[in-house]
């Protein structure tokens, strides 16, 4: 069964691909993630979050785009 899913390739600074950390608001209100770092792996252009796969973890999680900041280097 073939699932069609609605992706751009980028958002601002971040895009498929992408290394990212835990913005400043994450932190606020995602504590737990303040140190973690990873890959984005799906954007959506229907919904602001962003499929994310987090160092180390087992499946993805969808982040709101704020959330989320690139890593710089």
């Amino acid at each position: 069964m073939r699932r069609d899913r609605t992706t751009a390739q980028t958002t601002g600074k971040l895009a498929v691909g992408a290394r990212f950390k835990m913005s400043e608001l994450g932190i606020m209100r995602l504590p737990e993630l303040a140190n973690k770092t990873g890959t984005v792996v799906e954007i959506s252009i229907r919904t602001p979050g962003i499929t994310v796969l987090f160092d180390g973890a087992a499946r993805p999680t969808v982040l709101d785009q704020s959330y989320i900041a690139p890593l710089s280097g």
